[in-house]
């Protein structure tokens, strides 16, 4: 097996190729436009199905859902819980380090004074840290997380559209700028396949101890 990261991004092609079609669609769209107009295009589009929606599927990104997945895979194999955890661990600091050293107002705050924006009934704002997207960064970290552990990869394309909403959901929510979902998209996705290849180069992720599970033998 090619233990290069160009030999790691191969095996994985279509999961690649898809999400660079994505991140070219992405960038066009905010190149010809402000991430005002964005924002404010999604937020006038509302309605109480996608307000019911979008709570649920924001969740995807959420810390619970990674240390669920995380859990799951103790009783599949030991070396798939490290790497899901290990990713969302990772992935985490990073992009918590990057808010901070931004700290850039979210659309609340970003629009406070300027121009009312709707917000989802009983459910949190925050006012900074909005650039780049935590949850967004999570969701494609567990996308590039489960193209990598699951078979049929040329069917794994299909993970994206699931990681996009979660995304967008934040956007929808009022909670982000397409900017920063985007940016935090492009990080999962590079910051996890970065970390596979260290683990894949990496003797103790092979080792026989991680490849046993819970209540079973590996």
């Amino acid at each position: 097996m090619d233990k290069s990261f160009g030999g790691l991004l191969k095996r994985h092609l279509y999961f690649v190729i898809a999400f660079l079609i994505l991140v070219i669609i992405c960038s066009y769209i905010q190149f010809t436009n402000s991430k005002a107009e964005l924002f404010l295009w999604t937020n006038i589009r509302h309605n109480e199905f996608f307000d019911r929606f979008f709570r649920y599927c924001t969740m995807i990104g959420d810390v619970f859902t990674m240390l669920i997945v995380t859990i799951g895979m103790l009783f599949i194999r030991y070396r798939f819980a490290v790497l899901a955890g290990l990713a969302y661990a990772y992935t985490s600091v990073i992009v918590q380090t990057l808010k901070r050293i931004f700290n850039s107002p979210r659309p609340s705050k970003f629009f406070e004074g300027l121009n009312p924006i709707r917000t989802i009934q009983d459910y949190p704002l925050y006012e900074w840290n909005s650039f780049p997207s935590g949850h967004s960064t999570s969701a494609f970290a567990l996308a590039v997380v489960l193209t990598y552990l699951l078979p049929y990869k040329r069917r794994h394309w299909v993970i994206i559209p699931i990681a996009m909403l979660t995304a967008f959901s934040r956007v929808y929510l009022s909670q982000h700028f397409f900017q920063d979902v985007f940016a935090g998209a492009v990080l999962g996705v590079t910051l996890t396949f970065q970390l596979i290849w260290w683990l894949e180069n990496s003797d103790w992720f092979y080792s026989p101890k991680l490849g046993g599970r819970l209540f079973g033998k590996g």
